[in-house]
């Protein structure tokens, strides 16, 4: 797998954070393991219904994560589903989804194992 890399370097203020990485004034290229974290990545940013071109893809944000009465069970599923179904995501190692209801913010930790590798992912999210 390949793909164009998006910088995630920058700070999340930065009007440039995830936008396409140009090293010496051509595009930069991801392969293999990075390829498929920043594919993940991608797909745990896209809310349900968000993409013109195919609106059944993404992260049920607003009917199932952003609810008022969650079920703690359900997003773990959710989550579980979208990082398994990931192309070069081979098994799911680790799992942890920590949920801050006082601030309203969702911490996610998981380790999953590709064919060229580990991803070790740990973010707040959307």
């Amino acid at each position: 797998m390949s793909d164009i890399a998006l910088d995630y370097t920058l700070e999340k203020s930065d009007p440039l954070y995830g936008d396409i990485k140009i090293v010496g004034g051509d595009l930069s290229l991801l392969t293999g393991i990075d390829a498929v974290e920043q594919h993940l990545k991608q797909r745990l940013k896209t809310f349900y219904g968000e993409w013109f071109l195919n609106k059944a893809i993404g992260v049920p944000y607003f009917e199932q994560v952003f609810v008022k009465n969650f079920n703690a069970n359900i997003l773990d599923s959710v989550f579980k589903k979208i990082i398994i179904e990931t192309p070069g995501v081979i098994q799911l190692l680790e799992f942890a989804l920590e949920i801050d209801s006082s601030v309203r913010e969702f911490f996610l930790t998981f380790k999953a194992s590709g064919a060229e590798g580990v991803i070790d992912f740990s973010e707040a999210i959307p």
